[in-house]
């Protein structure tokens, strides 16, 4: 269980469910991504409203905004398939005589993911690998062909906390990279929860870079969320984060 699950477990006992574990939890937000997939004939919707990320190098401003889709559906109880696109970008850039505006469509991705049971009921884990879809034009999209394979293992703790390991390798027409990060998740009440992450990667997936985010569980399917990370180095954005929306149609 990461840092999501405890929100929907908490709303699961106080909606009455019998089995609170069976309502999966969503990816967003966060680095990695949950421990859990959405079960055999269920789609989930994961919305960003948007993500964003704001950086200033050499007196250079660059601004960028994502409306990042991805939709989850479950082909059996523990293996998902996953289909995203930025589906509208934009980004501007200005500073030292420099004043230029782009927008339009990014690219997509497709992914698996694999979530198998475990005899622990405190430990849990998932596998994605998945490939980028470069249909956007740049420089919103068209980054070339990349691949990437990244697991997650996660352990419940007392007092409805939850810390979570996530590890990522990527390669392809963008270079290769290791991505790695640790979060720690808490409760603030009977629907809401928080964590806090620290994102570090090397070569195309380069971050040093430490955040926070905040989930509510608005309905027992409808999760609203906010987050925010702030780079370490001059080689990070400077700001990243965003406000987004998950909903689960059975």
């Amino acid at each position: 269980m990461n840092k999501h699950m405890l929100a929907l477990t908490l709303l699961a006992a106080f909606s009455g469910q019998a089995q609170a574990d069976e309502t999966p939890e969503f990816d967003r937000p966060g680095i990695g991504f949950s421990t859990s997939t959405v079960g055999k004939g269920i789609v989930a919707w994961e919305q960003g409203l948007p993500d964003g990320s704001r950086d200033r190098s050499d007196g250079v401003t660059t601004t960028t905004w994502t409306a990042d889709t991805l939709l989850r559906v479950g082909m059996a109880d523990t293996l998902e398939l996953q289909l995203g696109a930025d589906s509208w970008a934009s980004q501007r850039v200005r500073g030292n005589g420099i004043n230029h505006r782009d927008s339009g469509g990014g690219d997509g991705s497709i992914a698996l993911k694999w979530a198998p049971a475990l005899a622990s009921g405190n430990m849990s884990v998932a596998f994605k690998a998945g490939a980028t879809l470069p249909w956007g034009r740049a420089p919103m999209g068209d980054a070339g062909h990349d691949y990437d394979v990244g697991g997650t293992v996660a352990w419940e703790l007392p007092r409805d906390t939850s810390l979570a390991l996530y590890a990522d390798r990527q390669w392809g027409d963008s270079g290769s990279g290791w991505l790695f990060s640790p979060s720690y998740g808490f409760s603030l009440g009977t629907d809401v929860s928080a964590y806090v992450e620290a994102g570090y990667g090397t070569g195309a997936q380069h971050m040093r870079a430490v955040g926070t985010g905040i989930t509510w569980m608005a309905t027992p399917r409808l999760q609203l969320d906010m987050s925010l990370l702030r780079g370490l180095d001059a080689d990070t954005s400077d700001w990243q984060g965003g406000i987004g929306v998950a909903f689960q149609f059975n």
